[in-house]
This record gives structure tokens, C-alpha cells and sequence, in this order.
């Protein structure tokens, strides 16, 4: 945990004044899926930095992006508490910029879900990593702030978010 923490710490500090392309950002994201009619609804907040590239002239951008988040919201089945504790996930972002400040973004991803179920004073965790795939719009309010809201879907769990962006 500490190396992830120093990893992020350290994009964090690299010149960001230097280029206009970092991003930092935030948001909420809703976990849900369905397993045999039961369905689970768990939320985090998060926070992300990323790196935006795009060649001059051009409308098309793509953006390496790492998310951590942790568990808000929790949801109880059949008397069993499961809560997220972590989330994490690196993502590359093929996204296409409109003139009028909107844009739209496609994303593999590869994350780690680390979840905890609580029954009766005892626990256990589960901690995976799975590929996924979603897809976003967002909007520029002004030339650094921008809002999105995006749907990823992983395995047999759907991930709604909604956040923002801070370009430096």
C-alpha cells in the first residue's frame, strides 16, 4: 500500500506547472451488479491524475489515467454487511474533443476491487483484479475545470461514475 501511495504521490509532484496536459481529478462511482437475483449496490469516492496527449491540430486525444478510491457506501444481504474497502484503476482513455468544449471517451481498464464481508463479528475479503471496458461524455466548463460521467462494466459488475476534472 505504501509503494501504490509513493507511486501516486510522485505524479503528483512531477512539474506539473511545467505542461498544461496533467489532470487531476475526482468524483463518485457507483458499484452494482446481480448474482442469482440478489443484487448489490456499493459506492466510493475516488481521486485520479492522469496525462493527456494530443498530437497539434488534431481532435483526437488519448490519457493514461490511475484512480484510488475507498468504500462510502456499504449494503447489507441477508444480514451480511459487504463494504469496499479499496478501489483501484488504470486506465487509457481514447477520448474525441468537440469544438464546443464537449467530449466523448472510450477506456479499457484494469482494476482492483478489494470488498469485506461482515456477518455475526466475524469477516472476510476478497481482493481481485479484472479487465473492463466503459465509455463517457464530459464537458469543459472553462479552459482548466471540466465535469464527466461514464459507465464501465467488469466482469459481471457495472460501474457508474460521475466526477471532475482539473487541468494544470
Amino acid at each position: 500500500m505504501l509503494k501504490k501511495s509513493l507511486i501516486a504521490l510522485s505524479f503528483l509532484t512531477l512539474p506539473l506547472t511545467v505542461s498544461a496536459d496533467w489532470l487531476a481529478g475526482g468524483g463518485y462511482a457507483n458499484f452494482s451488479a446481480e448474482n442469482d437475483g440478489t443484487d448489490v449496490s456499493l459506492g466510493t469516492i475516488f481521486g485520479s491524475v492522469g496525462y493527456e496527449f494530443m498530437a497539434e491540430g488534431s481532435e483526437f486525444s488519448f490519457m493514461p489515467e490511475l484512480r484510488l478510491g475507498t468504500g462510502i457506501s456499504d449494503d447489507t444481504i441477508d444480514s451480511v454487511k459487504i463494504e469496499i474497502e479499496r478501489f483501484t484503476a488504470f486506465s487509457i482513455r481514447g477520448q474525441y474533443n468537440y469544438d464546443n468544449g464537449v467530449y466523448l471517451y472510450v477506456m479499457p481498464s484494469y482494476a482492483n476491487l478489494d470488498v469485506k464481508a461482515s456477518y455475526n463479528g466475524q469477516s472476510d475479503s476478497d481482493d481481485d483484479w479484472e479487465f473492463g471496458f466503459g465509455g463517457g461524455v464530459g464537458k469543459k466548463m472553462n479552459e482548466n475545470m471540466s465535469i464527466e460521467a461514464s459507465f464501465e462494466s467488469y466482469d459481471e459488475t457495472d460501474v457508474f461514475t460521475v466526477g471532475f476534472k482539473y487541468a494544470f
